[in-house]
Formats: C-alpha cells, structure tokens, sequence
C-alpha cells in the first residue's frame, strides 16, 4: 500500500470497517513503512492545518473546514486516522493521550487488533488500564483475553473495570439489559477467578450509592448478593472468601470500601470456628486507623467472647489501643467486652482492670465515667500495686469526672487522701477564685491600640546576590506574603543594579521560573496577580518587558481585592524596564503588612516620583500604616509639598481636609479617610470634592449582610440538605434592597460635570469587597495559600473583606477533607493579628473553620481560638450572636463544633469559663432538638466542672425547659442540679 492510498482511504472512505479491510493484509514490514506517513496525516487533521509537502487532495479537505480544529476533532477522517495509528504505529504512539477510538468504532478496532496481533497490545492494554479514562471497554478486552489474542492484565485498573462492567445497569448503558452478576460469571466461568481481586484492588464493587443501580432490572444483584449465592451454592470457596474479606481490611483503601467489606463479611455469617479461625485477624484490626473497621473488629471479638474462645492474654494486651483512638463509640464497645470479660472470666479479672484504667486516657467524658464505673463496681479486686498506678491517670480525667475519681481512691485508700501531681491550669478553680475571674474582649472599635512590635521588624534586601536567593527560595516555597513584599521593594530599589555575570548567574532562576510551579511557590499562574509577578520578575530578570494579559474563564476566577495590586506590580514593571530605581511606599516595615508611619513621611520626603500622590503605590502604603507613631509621623510630614502634604495630614490625623480643587485625586484622599479610621462615615468631610460614590468602603463604611440557609435535596429516597450561604456588601446605612443611583442616568449627571464618579479599580477598599459570592471554580488566584494570606496585608487594619473573602470559600467546602488544590487555610492569617478585634466578620470567621470537615481549617481554628482568647480578641457574645445565625441554615454539625471546643476548654480555666460564657450566651437561641446538639452541652459540663463556676439563671432556666428522654436531656438535667 502506497501512502495516497492510505490516505484516500483516511480522507474518501465512509465506512470505517472498509478501512480495516484494506489494512488487515499488511505484514509489519509494510506496516512499519507507512507509520510515519499515517502519524504526519493525523497531526495534519488534528490540528487542522496542512504542512508544505501536503497533497491537494488533503489541502481540499482541510480547506472546507470552517473554524479552529477543535471543531472537526471528532470528523470521520479524523477517526479513519486514528484507526490508523492502531494498524500501522508503534506503542509510543497510540499510548499519546490525544490517541483514542470511540465506542461506536470499537468493533472496528476489535477486528484491527484482531488482524494485526501487534506484539505491544499487552503494554497498551496496562497502560490504558491505569489511565484516569480509557475508552477500552471490559466486553472487548475479555474476548481479546479469551481468544489468546492478548494475556490477562496484572494491573489494578483491570479489576476496576470488571467490578465496574458486571454491576452495571441499563439507565447508564442505554436501556441495555444487564444480567445479574451471578449469571455473566457463570456464562464465563473463568471470570471467577478474577473475584478475588475485588478484596485487594480499589473499585466500586461494594459500593452502596443509590446511583449505581439507578434503572436496574427487577433482578438486579449487587456483588455482595452475588458472592453470597455464588458461595452458598459452592461454585466460589467460602473460606477463601472470608479471608479475603478480612485481609481487605488491612489494606489502605477508601473508607466506603473498607465498609464493603466488612459488612460482606458479616452478611456472610461465620460460624463459631470460622470466629475463632480468624480472632487473630480481629485483633490485628485493633489499631486500624478507620473507626468503623475498629468496630467491627471489637463487634467480632464480642462474638467469639460469647463462646467462650477468646484469646485472653493477646485481647487484653492489644483491645486498650482502643482507647488512644478519638472515637467515643469504639471506646465504649470496647468497655462493655472487658466489663463482660471480668464478670465471666474471673481468672482475668485484673488483667481486664488494668486495661479498663487506660480507658481514663480517653480524652470523652462518657469513655472515662463508664471505666469508672467498672472500677468502682470492681474495686475489691484492685491491688496496691494497680492503686499507684491508676493514680498516674488524674491528669487525664476531665474536670466532670474528678470528684468520682477522688471518692474511688478515697474508698481504696480507707479514708486517706490521693495527691496526685496535676497541673494548675487543670486544677478546678476555687469558687470564690473563678466568680472572681472576669473576661474583657478588646473593644470592637479599638483602632488606635499599638501594633508594632521589634522582633516584627522586616530586613530589607540589600544586594543583588540576596535578592536572587530570595526568589529562588520563593519559587520552591513561600512561607509568608512578607517574602513576596520584599521581593517586590528589592526589585524595585535594585533596577539598574545588574552585575557583568548577571546573566550567568539568574540563568538556573529563569529556568527554575519556567518550571516550578505548585500552591506554596511563588509561580502561581501566568493571570492575574501571578502573571503580573511573573511579568516583574521575567522583567527585572531578562530586561526585556514582559506584559501578560489577564483574562478570565468560567473554570478560573481572578480576585477583584488585587486588581489595585496589580496595577501596582505593572508600574513598577514598567518603571524598573525604564530602569528607574524607587525605594517603594507600599513596602512594609513589619510583619503582617504594617508600614511605620514615622518611616514611611521619610519614604515620601526622599521620593524620586514627582506626584506620588497620584500613584497606587501611594494608595496602598496608606492603607499599611500602623496606628503607631501617627502624631509624630504628622509633625515631620510639614516639610512635604503641597497636595502631599495635605493628604497625608489628614491621613494620619491631622486637620487638613479637601476641597473641590482636590477632585482630580479623590482615590488618594478616599484611601486616606479609611487609614485614619476604617470603621467612619467620611460623608461631611469629604463633601467638598462632590463625588457620586456608592461603593462599599469608599467614603462611607461597608456594611455586611449574611444569610444562612439550605436546599433540600433528595435522591431516591435519601435526603440531604445542601447549605447555601448569602453575602451581601453595601455602604452602612443602606438597605440591600434599596435602588442604588447610577445607570443611564448616572453616566449622564457625571459626563455634564455635576459629580465625579468614583472607581473602584482605583480604591483598594472598595476593591476588596467587590464580588462576595459563593460561586465554585475550578481554579484561581485563591488556590495558593500564602496569597489568600496576601489579601489580608492589603489593609491589615481592616482584614472584615478578606475574612469575609474566606468565609465564601470555607463555605465551599464545609463538608469537604482539606484539598492541596483548594486549600483554605490561608484565610485564617487576620486571627492571628494581635490588637486588633476580629468584629463580627472575624468571629464568622472562626465559626466557618470550627464547624467545617477540613481538619486543617479546623486546627488553625482551634488555634486561633485558643490564642484569641488570651490575649482577648475572642468576644464570646458575639460568637453566641454569630454561631446562633450561622445554626439557623440547619447545616452545622454540631458534633464537629464540640470536638473543637472541648480541648480549648481544657487549654485553663480561663478558656472554659469564656467558652462556658460563649455557650451559654447562646443557649436561648439553641434548638436542642437538632441531631448531635447535645455534644456542645457536653462541652458545657466539663467547662463548668473545671472552673467551678455556676450556670446563669438564664441558661439554668433554659435548661430546666429541655424535656424527653434523649443525651440532651440527660446531660440538661445534669446541669440544672
């Protein structure tokens, strides 16, 4: 075959099967002589554009196309080219992603296959297989495997798609009628030996989604139906079964598989010497680090307890690593076995009490109570010996358990007293000490309070040699916004500094620029704020402008809160091009974003720039300035020149104010207005320059409305609620709802000159309220954690819009693990600001990352709280008022939000008696009723045991109201008295 018959074969044929036909008589000499003609054809059509040694009749067919190539990536010549590729190329090709066959052609490639025998189809059968999507389907490969046309995969991904492929049903196969599991094993018998692989290799075979039998037939069976009756009948071992269930269990696999497999395990009812077979087994499960497989092994050693068969000395050695595990249900289980073997195996008994003491290590209330229960219910066997060393165990026990824990040894020891070493802050409080412990938060509006402190005082970068070792540090990891600000300042101050060797030296930068890239790394995108530091740094670095355009997608979001800084990163851009050396305004003097005022009325007193005003530069120094040094930052600016020295004197404190002559540069006295006080309606002082401006933090303070709610939703017969969760931004004093000026008419009033329209592009506050939503993208500027951080340091002294900022994107993930690619941890940098109070937005905050599934959010929140508390940030009334609102979506897992409270209670008494303030302020708003509410009642009792501190009347009055016989009403009960 000459290659202008393959290619009117590709371009002219209609009917794929024709083509194969053609092909089936090459031998592989003659196949080997066409691929590389066959693969110049494919690109040729794939990427719609023909090369110089094109033929006419291939240039014809591309002419008729209309538009760019991914319009014609499915055409029929397109497909005759791929098909192609399997008849006449080698592995490498058809292993390249681009390279597929769709389903409707797959008997085409089937008798192509078939035809050629290719000595690589067991390589390109693997490496398929362990793709992330294949169009190979099971049905085609296992009549391959059958007919000796290729070996049986060995790779994970076969047994994947054999669970897959025999479970299926109609609804996702277009009304395909699917036999049960039972009868296409059976019709293929040497299928069953591939069952075994189901217990090794992670599938869906014991998956319970409802979707997955969605248009089932009547006779529909899920894998476990199927190996049950498959099993019963003998044509599947029933031992080997067992044990491959159980061996699944150590494997580290998805949880809902795990559950697949011990729930088939149980469904298949071992009997009592199959318990006893595999209690070695159950015992190993023991320290599994899944909660419910760790139940199950408890559940099975339960049973085998029953027989009387229990392995005493290896259960009661191994079954107290229970109790090192967070779970309280497991604990529990774990208990009840040693409380049964100690009343049946008298023998053991003391051994089962010594493993009973180490259940006081467990950090839940309940687990401690019900060992000392068992204790106190078997004291008489307790020895000397075990006296002294159940002892050791004071500190672990929770203030709520201690006088139960005393009175134990005060019977033990026959009247004698226990010391026992604890700490102080675990000690409960002295009644009179802790009705004496009052709790202060920082005023909300305290604005003017210190912030700068020495050991927060940032170097700058001095040489050109420091500056290359900081960016590369920066491209493999940033640890903090700092690093990126002195980067900036550096580049800035160092333009013109380009050393003989420069080039040499920055060359392994450059390259590691094109390619490092991860969340932590400086190179964080090549749009928005990452391509305009990548535009700075390729600038600086090469002396050649770089100019990246920003765009935007409906898969990647770029964050309004840095359009300023990006128009701040383009003009030093362009100014280090011109190679104009500036030592930056914006550049801070401290950690977290702060500027010393003193330093920076120095910065503008030796400013090259000539309008520094007039710049962003100007506008975002501002916006840093720290209360600190403020009325002697105002004496040294009187040497400045007019207009400057006007704006900075108002900015920061002074008398100045503007007037009409002052509209031209109303951005800069705007953002002068919020440094001097954040939270002020600037309305009166600001009149004179006329200005038509209804954008949040632009002269009048923003103002945020929130909702919480859900949507129901159902599936079959299961119901879930989906949270949602509404902000809306406008200026204080305004309604959401009410009509904002502007349109038509508003365009018209400022094109006649009557008022100045303000923009919020040119207002770094008003720009980072812009766009509060909740919308999911796939990917954005936010997906880095230290710039999320960064967002904050645009105005330390206000963070209200970046936590807000943070808010929308916890919600996203609320029930979600921590995810490298949406990370949201980095939202939590404001808590962590000393002297400033979080407000309302903070404390939403702290709410949003308590509550959530990510464990990473949910530590910082801890810690945020736990610290907030010491140094007074955290205002337990408003955390009532915020938690309260936040609850009234009906979405909060209230069992998430009493595990993190119950350690900060026990972090000192002052801790528990500002959370026990907190809970207690919200009691009146909480329902009760809610499923897990009890946990934060939980928390209550053990806060209010470790300080000694009794409920208010009005929570006792509460309380006293919560009626039934449910854990709420138990632990109410056990308030109120």
């Amino acid at each position: 075959m000459t290659y202008d018959e393959l290619e009117a074969l590709v371009l002219d044929t209609k009917d794929s099967e024709a083509l194969a036909r053609a092909l089936a008589p090459l031998d592989e000499k003659a196949r080997a002589k066409l691929s590389g003609p066959a693969q110049r054809l494919y690109r040729q059509l794939h990427t719609n554009k023909a090369a110089d040694d094109a033929s006419g009749s291939l240039r014809a067919s591309l002419s008729q196309r209309k538009g760019d190539s991914w319009s014609y990536w499915n055409a029929i010549e397109n497909r005759h080219a791929m098909l192609a590729l399997f008849a006449l190329c080698p592995v490498s090709v058809v292993k390249k992603r681009e390279v597929h066959v769709w389903q409707d052609q797959i008997a085409v490639l089937d008798q192509i296959i078939r035809d050629r025998r290719p000595e690589w189809l067991d390589d390109w059968i693997a490496h398929e297989l362990e793709s992330d999507f294949t169009h190979l389907n099971f049905a085609l490969l296992r009549g391959w495997i059958r007919d000796g046309v290729c070996a049986k995969p060995e790779v994970d991904g076969y047994y994947r798609m054999f669970a897959g492929y025999l479970m299926r049903a109609g609804f996702y196969h277009k009304g395909e009628v699917v036999p049960p599991i039972t009868a296409q094993l059976l019709a293929d018998p040497g299928l069953l030996a591939d069952v075994e692989g189901l217990f090794r290799v992670e599938s869906i075979a014991f998956n319970t989604n409802a979707w997955l039998q969605k248009g089932a037939a009547p006779d529909y069976e899920s894998w476990t139906e199927a190996l049950l009756k498959l099993s019963a009948d003998g044509r599947l071992d029933r031992a080997e079964l067992l044990q491959s269930a159980l061996d699944g269990l150590k494997l580290d696999l998805k949880q809902n598989q795990l559950s697949g497999f011990h729930g088939f395990y149980k469904r298949m009812s071992p009997s009592e010497a199959e318990l006893l077979r595999h209690q070695s087994g159950y015992i190993d499960l023991l320290c599994h680090p899944v909660g419910h497989v760790v139940k199950f092994a408890v559940e099975m050693l339960g049973e085998v307890e029953k027989n009387g068969a229990l392995d005493l000395g290896l259960v009661l050695r191994e079954l107290p690593i229970v109790f090192s595990s967070d779970g309280k249900g497991n604990a529990l289980a774990a208990l009840k076995l040693l409380k049964r073997i100690i009343a049946r195996q008298k023998q053991h008994s003391l051994d089962a009490l010594n493993a009973v003491g180490e259940a006081l290590r467990h950090a839940h209330p309940d687990v401690q109570s019900l060992a000392l229960d068992i204790l106190d219910a078997n004291s008489a066997l307790i020895s000397p010996e075990d006296l002294a060393a159940l002892r050791d165990m004071e500190s672990f026990v929770a203030a709520s358990n201690r006088a139960r824990f005393a009175t134990l040894f005060s019977a033990l020891g026959e009247g004698q007293s226990v010391e026992v070493d604890v700490p102080d802050k675990l000690r409960p409080l002295a009644p009179e000490v802790a009705s004496s412990l009052e709790y202060r938060p920082i005023a909300s509006d305290r604005i003017e309070a210190p912030i700068l402190r020495a050991e927060d005082v940032i170097v700058p970068i001095e040489t050109v040699d420091a500056l290359i070792e900081a960016v590369l540090h920066a491209v493999e990891a940033v640890e903090s916004p700092d690093e990126i600000e002195r980067i900036v300042d550096a580049i800035s101050r160092l333009a013109n500094v380009r050393p003989a060797d420069f080039d040499a030296r920055v060359a392994p930068l450059l390259h590691r620029l094109k390619t490092g890239r991860g969340s932590s790394s400086i190179v964080i995108g090549t749009v928005g704020v990452g391509g305009a530091l990548l535009d700075l740094l390729y600038t600086w670095l090469t002396g050649k402008l770089y100019r990246t355009p920003s765009e935007e997608s409906q898969y990647y979001t770029l964050e309004d809160g840095f359009v300023p800084v990006r128009a701040h990163l383009r003009a030093v851009t362009d100014r280090i091009h011109r190679g104009e050396m500036q030592q930056l305004l914006s550049a801070p003097t401290h950690k977290g974003g702060w500027i010393d005022p003193l330093v920076w009325v120095d910065r503008l007193a030796q400013s090259r720039d000539a309008t520094p005003a007039d710049g962003m530069d100007f506008r975002l120094s501002m916006l840093r300035l720290a209360p600190d040094h403020r009325a002697g930052a105002v004496e040294r600016a009187s040497t400045l020149a007019a207009p400057l020295r006007q704006i900075v004197d108002f900015a920061l404190g002074g008398n100045s104010r503007p007037g009409r002559a002052d509209r031209a540069r109303y951005a800069a006295w705007i953002t002068a207005a919020r440094c001097r006080d954040p939270h002020k309606d600037w309305s009166a002082e600001l009149a004179p320059l006329d200005l038509d401006d209804q954008l949040p933090d632009g002269i009048r303070p923003a103002h945020y409305i929130w909702r919480s709610s859900h949507r129901p939703h159902q599936y079959d017969k299961t119901r879930w609620k989906i949270p949602e969760f509404k902000i809306s931004v406008v200026c204080e004093g305004e309604d959401v709802a009410a009509e904002k000026p502007g349109g038509i008419l508003g365009r018209i009033t400022s094109a006649f000159g009557v008022r100045t329209a303000t923009d919020w592009a040119h207002l770094p506050t008003a720009a980072l309220n812009r766009r509060m939503d909740t919308k999911r993208y796939w990917s954005g500027e936010m997906n880095s954690p230290w710039v999320s951080q960064w967002l904050s340091f645009i105005w330390p002294q206000n963070p209200a819009a970046s936590c807000l900022r943070g808010v929308t994107r916890l919600m996203l993930r609320t029930d979600e693990n921590g995810s490298s690619w949406s990370p949201s941890h980095g939202y939590f940098q404001p808590l962590f600001q000393r002297g400033r109070p979080w407000r309302e937005p903070g404390h939403l905050l702290l709410c949003l990352g308590l509550v959530g599934k990510d464990a990473d959010a949910r530590g910082l929140a801890i810690d945020a709280l736990i610290e907030g508390i010491e140094v007074r940030l955290f205002d337990p009334e408003l955390f009532a008022s915020t938690i309260a609102r936040l609850a009234k979506g009906e979405w909060i897992k209230f069992n998430r939000l009493g595990d993190a409270l119950m350690p900060v209670i026990q972090v000192s008494p002052l801790h528990a008696v500002v959370i026990s303030d907190a809970l207690q302020h919200w009691l009146p708003k909480l329902d009760l009723q809610q499923k897990n509410a009890f946990q934060l009642l939980e928390v209550l009792v053990e806060a209010v045991a470790l300080t000694g501190k009794p409920l208010g009347d009005g929570p006792r009055a509460v309380l006293a109201g919560v009626t039934g016989g449910g854990k709420a009403a138990k632990i109410a009960k056990q308030l109120v008295a």
